[in-house]
């Protein structure tokens, strides 16, 4: 928050020989207006002022310098003994003519009308915020009413004097409370519906909008409109998936999407135009739906999603990488999603087969293991071309027998196979599944003769380096504790 740095002084060094009325003195009379500037703040633009501000007997430190009464920026010294609210209102009052000064010289200098109400605002927010008027990109309110601010919607108004709302890079409720306080002020005398006929429009895609002879994708292009371009729609038209608006450029006649636009005033009746037949009705087979985006390609914005079972209606089809995009309209929304989890309305779709797009993270086991199919992918492909991946497959298999297994992978009565590596546990020297007397005999004759041949890696079951009468004891215990 950029608070007030003027004291009483710099009212009288800027306002000059305005600050007072010729032959009359100030009061402290509440509705004594003390300059004679071309415009003043008025008693609900003061009051506006004093109930944000709230009211400081003392001299007190506020962000970046020290201020009394309401608001008001002083040395830290200038009144030792506190001020009254009387004093506070007439220091207000002086003070307050320079702000009025930087709001006027602005309204000057772009020839800006505005209503009594709207100049309070603007006063209230300069007092608050300081002389922001002299910024050419920062202050979008400022913008706004060089443009003209019936060329904005009331939101977007509003917006902008929300976005000094901030003090120390913080959002303070208190000053977002009093930006929309002001916002409604300067509101409260706008009346969009005495502005021109027709619609009012701003293009919003950043490539512009094209132009064409007639409400259709295919009709010749005129020429394109320009992102931010404000125009005045006569007639509208809901058609071909489109909200398409009658409109002129540069003198040329025509109609364009309105879709990539947004609405700021006006209202004009749309009509509907019944789909021809000779676009493709497609119905979402995806269980999860599929995304609607603002333009074909998945690196485009999200701007709803088509639930399973939807039937669209698709305009145009485009390709794109592996995917096949189709323009529709949902929700209210046109946009475009992709075909590869639709199927043609009125067709049969049948499953033809499953595929393991992705190996599951774990291929290889040791005996008794269960399969684990963490990061495994299964792409299920059907008789329409489409393919989808599949969650809720089935598998089956046994891992607990040393040597390669098979898991088999069950999706709606298709299956695939896949191949997996089972490692035999230690001490199951014979590699059959389990530890049994064949598996006591080897460790007893490798320990007995040095020169029979086991696998470390199955015949040292305690993990001690050798393979010993230790190893041996372990297994009986195995076999004991399987047979209680």
């Amino acid at each position: 928050m950029y608070k007030r740095c003027i004291a009483l002084l710099c009212a009288v060094v800027f306002a000059g020989k305005h600050l007072f009325y010729s032959g009359a003195e100030c009061t402290n009379d509440k509705s004594v207006i003390c300059s004679a500037v071309s415009s003043r703040i008025s008693e609900n633009g003061i009051a506006l002022i004093k109930e944000f501000e709230g009211f400081l007997q003392y001299a007190q430190w506020d962000y970046k310098q020290w201020t009394i009464g309401y608001g008001t920026g002083v040395d830290k010294d200038a009144y030792p003994n506190g001020i009254t609210e009387q004093e506070a209102d007439m220091l207000l009052r002086e003070v307050v003519v320079v702000y009025e000064k930087y709001v006027q010289n602005f309204l000057d200098k772009y020839n800006i009308s505005v209503t009594q109400n709207q100049y309070d605002a603007l006063v209230s927010f300069t007092y608050n915020m300081g002389n922001v008027w002299t910024n050419t990109s920062e202050v979008r309110i400022r913008t706004y009413l060089i443009n003209g601010i019936y060329n904005y919607t009331p939101q977007q108004i509003t917006d902008a004097f929300k976005l000094w709302c901030k003090a120390g890079g913080e959002v303070l409720p208190g000053l977002l409370r009093r930006r929309e306080r002001e916002a409604e002020l300067f509101l409260s005398d706008a009346d969009y519906s005495s502005q021109e006929n027709g619609e009012r429009w701003r293009i919003k895609s950043s490539t512009g909008v094209r132009l064409r002879r007639d409400s259709d994708t295919s009709s010749e292009i005129t020429a394109v409109i320009p992102y931010g371009t404000l125009i005045t729609v006569d007639e509208k038209k809901e058609c071909n998936g489109f909200l398409w608006g009658k409109t002129s450029y540069k003198n040329i006649e025509g109609w364009c999407v309105l879709d990539y636009a947004e609405h700021v005033s006006g209202t004009v009746e749309t009509e509907v135009v019944e789909d021809e037949e000779k676009y493709e009705k497609w119905r979402i087979v995806s269980d999860n739906g599929v995304n609607l985006r603002y333009n074909y390609g998945t690196e485009n914005q999200v701007l709803d999603v088509i639930p399973f079972d939807t039937v669209i209606t698709v305009y145009e089809q485009k390709e794109s990488g592996e995917f096949i995009w189709g323009r529709t309209e949902y929700n209210g929304k046109v946009g475009w999603c992709v075909l590869n989890f639709a199927s043609k309305y009125g067709e049969e779709e049948v499953l033809q087969g499953i595929r393991i797009e992705k190996l599951p993270d774990k291929t290889i086991y040791t005996a008794g293991e269960l399969f684990d199919n963490s990061g495994m992918c299964i792409v299920a492909h059907y008789s329409s071309g489409r393919e989808e991946v599949v969650e809720d497959y089935g598998c089956s298999g046994n891992t607990t027998v040393p040597g390669i297994c098979i898991i088999k992978i069950d999706y709606m009565g298709i299956s695939c196979d896949l191949s997996v590596r089972v490692n035999a546990r230690k001490g199951d020297i014979n590699e059959n599944g389990i530890i049994d007397s064949e598996d006591c005999y080897s460790l007893k004759t490798c320990i007995l003769n040095s020169s029979s041949e086991i696998s470390g890696d199955t015949g040292d079951i305690n993990g001690d380096g050798v393979i010993n009468v230790f190893d041996s004891i372990y297994a009986k215990k195995e076999i004991l504790s399987r047979s209680r």
